[in-house]
């Protein structure tokens, strides 16, 4: 009997979670031995201060973007690490009920004797624990990368800015679950929660400098991720508990939607 599902999914994602975390690993330390390099580079800052705004919002700003935790901000946090980190997330929160749904093996899973409460919460605290594991590779990436590229790297904020990400991809991997489980479709899960990465990306960085459209930036996942740049300046407790508000949210209209779901098997 296959009664413990949260050990299942963890099996069954061994090698999606091997391979991600390859790659979170390799991007710590490409982040992290291309610093030096900007550091030492000459009139570096005075060319930044030159750039657009536009350019310049992305970036952060010049005098901090020549410190370690100042680039990995602006190169890391800003865009490459929620790109990893969501796109797995979005996957596996769409394929944990939807894509069994889909590819019809959910009836098999329900003819076991488990409830559908818990075998969502098995797919929850799946989920959750694959985000973990890539978590940590990045942040293992990172410290390693500094000390192999010889210089500090605040291990505090480094470690801060890695749990306010993985908060993010909680976010958007619960959203894609509970989108899933409330629906059963595989597609318009995924579709909701790269919508809601994507239009919280746009409004936290470019439509930020919009003055009309500034205010909007409330609505994005991105804002409460980072707007405080973490790795700087540490998390902010209201925006990580609004991101942690948001997930129970999306857990609990998951669990009451699946629970009463005629499912598609």
């Amino acid at each position: 009997m296959l009664s413990n599902i949260y050990l299942k999914t963890l099996r069954d994602s061994r090698k999606s979670v091997l391979f991600y975390s390859i790659g979170s690993i390799s991007l710590g330390l490409y982040v992290t031995l291309f610093y030096p390099t900007i550091r030492d580079a000459t009139g570096f800052a005075e060319f930044l201060d030159q750039l657009p705004e536009v350019m310049q919002s992305l970036i952060g700003d010049a005098e901090t973007y020549t410190t370690a935790e100042g680039f990995l901000n602006a190169e890391l946090f800003s865009f490459m690490g929620p790109l990893v980190i969501g796109i797995f997330a979005i996957i596996a929160g769409m394929t944990a009920i939807a894509g069994e749904e889909e590819s019809h093996t959910l009836d098999q899973l329900m003819a076991n004797p488990i409830s559908r409460t818990n075998l969502l919460a098995q797919k929850i605290g799946a989920l959750l624990t694959n985000l973990m594991f890539l978590s940590i590779a990045m942040w293992v990436g990172l410290t390693g990368g500094s000390i192999l590229a010889g210089f500090d790297l605040s291990i505090s904020g480094t470690t801060q800015a890695i749990i306010s990400q993985y908060a993010l991809g909680a976010v958007l991997g619960l959203l894609a679950l509970s989108v899933g489980a409330s629906t059963g479709k595989k597609g318009l899960a995924g579709g909701v929660a790269a919508g809601v990465g994507l239009v919280g990306f746009l409004l936290d960085t470019f439509l930020s400098l919009v003055d009309l459209l500034n205010p909007a930036r409330f609505i994005s996942v991105f804002y409460y991720f980072n707007s405080n740049d973490v790795i700087l300046h540490g998390i902010n407790v209201v925006h990580f508990l609004t991101l942690v508000a948001i997930a129970v949210t999306a857990i609990a209209i998951s669990l009451w939607r699946f629970e009463r779901r005629d499912l598609a098997n």
